[in-house]
């Protein structure tokens, strides 16, 4: 899982807390609209804008996650952050069974078949799916949330 840690957030909830309700109402609402287009655009980088689908599952693990005062996005499979960062170096690679129907490119029975454990050497490089999705959308995260902060002192 993905996981990006900002500093100061207790006290940015604390000082949330202390808002008036409308402001807070707005801010609320603003942020899950700012978290589901960043979703949106995360998952349309994860369907050609930075990387091709292959099974949609790294796609499909991208979910958000709601606090009052903040909302997080994360992918919940093993090799988010690889794609996200790039990963160099050496991956292990368990015992496991595999089906297989074909055999030197000729069509065979089907068959099961087991495969020892192994490592492989891994040069992956930096493919950034969510902080470029993140970095396009500054600006109108930062314009809208300070829409809210006008909406919610003129209520």
């Amino acid at each position: 899982m993905l996981s990006v840690k900002i500093e100061g957030v207790d006290a940015l909830e604390q000082r949330f807390e202390k808002l008036p309700d409308a402001m807070r109402a707005a801010l609320a609402r603003k942020i899950e609209d700012l978290a589901a287009r960043l979703e949106q655009k995360i998952k349309e980088n994860l369907s050609g804008a930075v990387m091709q689908a292959k099974s949609g599952t790294l796609r499909d693990s991208i979910e958000v996650r709601l606090a009052p005062s903040a909302a997080a996005l994360v992918a919940r499979t093993k090799y988010a952050a690889a794609q996200e960062y790039g990963f160099a170096g050496e991956e292990r690679v368990s015992a496991h069974s595999r089906a297989i129907r074909e055999a030197f490119g000729r069509a065979i029975a089907p068959k099961t078949i087991f495969i020892r454990a192994f490592a492989r050497v891994m040069d992956l490089p930096e493919r950034s799916y969510m902080r470029s999705a993140l970095d396009e959308m500054q600006d109108e995260i930062a314009a809208a949330l300070s829409e809210a902060v006008e909406e919610g002192l003129s209520a």
